[in-house]
């Protein structure tokens, strides 16, 4: 729903003091584009308590707006995201024969991460020199990252073969996604993963 707000709406509600960044608003308020020759057209509404604190991302559409209030319904899942993160973690260690509390420890203050309801349109406007995709292959950045897609799209980079692997679609599944802080933790006994998502589709992630 909230995807489908018009674009003057948007513009309203456009970072740093909004949640929304997207190549439909400019150039300025694109994601990273992580490979030369691509351009990130994925759009994305964001929902950060840590941000909120520091008078950024404070800007939200309403009830006016939306059906379901976009704040209260995404701090509500915000609870749940730092229980299940903190569970995870705590995971993470003992597969690794690790005191239950190795990676908690460092995030003991403020909450674990960042929301973000994401919409991949597809290619739209692809040309010889510049490869229109939702998001080119990276890696992510934290610790670990919790996506839930409602279709086909997100694929992986297998670490053996380096082929590229369809993630499944599952319905009230989140797939784990190593990212670059985890790597860091371990060593590089964990291995962040190479994501691409380049398809038309909805996702729901949570990054820690």
């Amino acid at each position: 729903e909230v995807h489908s707000l018009p674009l003057d709406v948007k513009m309203k509600y456009v970072k740093p003091y909004g949640t929304y960044s997207g190549l439909d608003a400019g150039e300025k308020y694109a994601e990273y584009d992580y490979e030369q020759g691509t351009r990130s057209s994925v759009r994305s509404w964001d929902y950060s308590r840590t941000r909120s604190s520091e008078g950024k991302g404070t800007n939200f559409p309403g009830s006016d707006l939306l059906s379901a209030p976009f704040q209260p319904f995404l701090d509500d899942m915000y609870d749940r995201q730092n229980v299940l993160g903190t569970a995870l973690m705590v995971a993470f260690a003992e597969m690794l024969s690790l005191p239950p509390d190795t990676f908690n420890k460092y995030y003991t203050s403020g909450d674990l991460g960042t929301i973000r309801l994401l919409y991949y349109p597809g290619a739209e406007t692809s040309t010889e020199e510049v490869v229109d995709s939702g998001i080119s292959a990276h890696t992510d950045f934290e610790a670990f990252t919790l996506m839930h897609q409602d279709a086909p799209g997100l694929r992986f980079m297998s670490p053996d073969s380096g082929a590229w692997i369809d993630a499944p679609v599952r319905e009230g599944e989140f797939v784990v996604i190593l990212g670059d802080v985890m790597e860091r933790f371990t060593n590089g006994v964990l291995k962040a993963t190479v994501s691409v998502e380049p398809s038309r589709l909805f996702a729901i992630i949570l990054t820690f």
